[in-house]
């Protein structure tokens, strides 16, 4: 299933083979890594992997994975994506990274807006989820930003770099997207 979403600087696309080199360049950064399940060391076996398997469980209706290609040079800058789709309850979680590089200019809060509204316009979810590692506090606020409720905090749920992390979780519903 092939996807593109429209943004002002950038546009979400689904990733092909050939993206496998930003995808390695950027995703190789211990500050991907440190609050995503994005491995570390990152090879580059990884991203061709990544985007492989992405491929397959898009197909099964399983997950929707975009790139955020850059208008002005068409590099992949970071992910975002619907995954854990569920059919029957109409539900996913949502997740996604962006290049260091590129943090506090308001990418990856546009393509979350893009990605929600597909998700719940396009794909007729009824709720969409995500889940931030404490002590993300920068992506907690983003969550909010964009219109994401709080729901609670899962304790130790995330054993990561030799300590346990908590799960903060947010929700919304498709008559919360403005």
């Amino acid at each position: 299933m092939k996807v593109v979403l429209e943004g002002k600087r950038f546009r979400l696309r689904t990733l092909v083979r050939a993206d496998a080199d930003t995808v390695y360049k950027y995703a190789k950064d211990p500050a991907i890594s440190r609050y995503t399940f994005v491995p570390r060391p990152y090879p580059k076996k990884c991203a061709y992997d990544f985007i492989r398997r992405n491929h397959i469980k898009a197909r099964k209706g399983l997950n929707i994975v975009l790139g955020i290609e850059l208008k002005e040079t068409g590099e992949i800058i970071g992910l975002v994506g619907l995954e854990q789709i569920n059919k029957r309850s109409k539900n996913a979680e949502l997740g996604y990274w962006l290049a260091k590089k590129y943090w506090g200019n308001g990418y990856i809060c546009e393509a979350v807006r893009l990605t929600v509204k597909y998700g719940f316009r396009k794909m007729k979810l009824v709720r969409i989820y995500a889940r931030v590692m404490h002590p993300n506090i920068a992506s907690a606020r983003l969550l909010e930003k964009v219109g994401f409720t709080y729901e609670g905090r899962m304790r130790k749920v995330t054993f990561k770099n030799g300590r346990w992390l908590d799960d903060l979780r947010y929700g919304m519903l498709r008559e919360e997207f403005i």
